[in-house]
Order: structure tokens, then sequence, then C-alpha cells
């Protein structure tokens, strides 16, 4: 199975590669966090250089920038860092949910930079990073201290949704799930979070619902990455869907 930047675009493959070059040698073990991370499943997307326990570099984008807009937005955030491609040692990317272009886009360019620097690259799902704004930063304590249900729009009557705390064993995983669905299981009280459309907020806001207050993302970012899985594997987008 050739992997997905291969099958996006053998132009754009050859045009980053001739970007970070092409003489890699194999990492040695390194704790050290050098990571580029970029969200462009989120409605308000985000570019970011971490380092350690700190974000040095980020930029605020939309989250339909395409592939040609995105390799120079990528430079000039590394310019701002003070790094060159071959500074990274790891590469985090938001896998979904959101639009079926941002998403294939955002893995592709992932898979690239991964692939021709042959560092790992870890998967973000967004119900994740929004755990993380909801606790401290890290999804662990997040998801043991709250109770609390992930929302995300999706469609005009439908959702993703994700229970975190004890309603982990309704949701454990993110699932697709209809309005009318939704409204009957949601209870009086329960805390939310995530992104909806103004009609969805509309809808719960009538169910007595609570929405939860969030950390900015940026200042979560450092400490969320440390607990991100980062393999040498090929990322997949996850649509949510299997139609």
């Amino acid at each position: 199975r050739r992997p997905l930047c291969e099958a996006r675009s053998k132009k754009r493959q050859f045009m980053v590669m001739s970007i970070v070059g092409q003489e890699y040698s194999c990492p040695t073990i390194d704790i050290t966090m050098n990571c580029l991370f970029f969200d462009l499943a989120s409605h308000n997307g985000l570019l970011a250089c971490v380092k350690d326990d700190a974000m040095i570099a980020s930029k605020l984008v939309d989250h339909r920038l395409d592939d040609h807009e995105l390799v120079p937005a990528v430079e000039k955030l590394l310019r701002d860092a003070g790094w060159t491609y071959q500074d990274l040692k790891q590469i985090a990317c938001m896998v979904g949910p959101g639009g079926f272009t941002s998403l294939r886009v955002a893995v592709a360019f992932a898979n690239t930079i991964a692939w021709s620097l042959k560092i790992p690259s870890g998967r973000i799902h967004l119900s994740d990073l929004y755990a993380a704004r909801v606790g401290s930063g890290r999804l662990q304590s997040a998801a043991a201290e709250s109770d609390f249900v992930w929302l995300h729009s999706t469609k005009k009557t439908e959702f993703f949704v994700r229970g975190f705390g004890s309603y982990k064993k309704k949701w454990p995983e993110p699932v697709h799930i209809t309005l009318e669905d939704l409204v009957k299981n949601l209870s009086k009280g329960i805390s939310i979070c995530g992104e909806l459309i103004p009609e969805h907020r509309s809808v719960i806001a009538g169910a007595g619902v609570h929405e939860l207050p969030l950390q900015n993302a940026e200042a979560i970012l450092p400490a969320f990455l440390k607990n991100v899985s980062f393999e040498n594997k090929t990322l997949e987008p996850w649509y949510g869907r299997s139609w």
C-alpha cells in the first residue's frame, strides 16, 4: 500500500523534497522536542513550532489553506522560530474531524515531511486537544478529573461525539450521531465542549447543557504534545464516516 504522501501528488512531494533535501541519516534516540505542529481541522487553524516546554513561533491560519499556501506559511514559521527543516525532530498533525480537503492537505504534507526527514509523526484527534484545553494540557488528567462530552458539528443534523469521565462509558471513542439521538442522550446540566454551528449551539443551549470554558490552545500545546505518541507510521485522515 502506497503512503498518502505518494498517492496525493508526485508534484507536491517532489516540491517539498526539494525544499528539505534528499540525503538523511537515520535519527538517533533523542528526547529533545523540536516539533512542527499544524492544525487545519479546527475552524481556527494553527501552525506552531514547539521546543520542549515552550512554543517559540506560531501563526493562526485559515483552515481552508491549500497546499500551495501551506508550504510558504510553514517556511515563514520556521524562519520565525530560527529553524530549518533539518532542525525538526517530530511532526504533529491534527487528522480530524474537519473539511475533506483541509485534512487531506494537512496529512499529506505531514507525511511528506516525516518521510523525507525520517522523523516520527504524531496523530492528533481534535477531541484530544479539546480535552486538554478543558484540563491542564494533559489529556489523561482532563479525562480523569472532569465529566464532559466533546461535540463537533459536521452537518445540519449531524455531530461527532465523544465522552470523557463518566460519559466515557457511553461514547468511549469519537462516533457519528444524529441531532435527534444526541438530544435524547444529553442529560440536563451536562458539560460540553467543541466546535458547534450557531443552529446547533441554540439547540444544545435549549437542552440545558453547560459549555465549559477552555484554555487557549497555544497555552497548553507544549504540555499536550509531550503526551502525543510519535511513530514512524503514515498518518491517515479521520473523516469519521465509512461513506
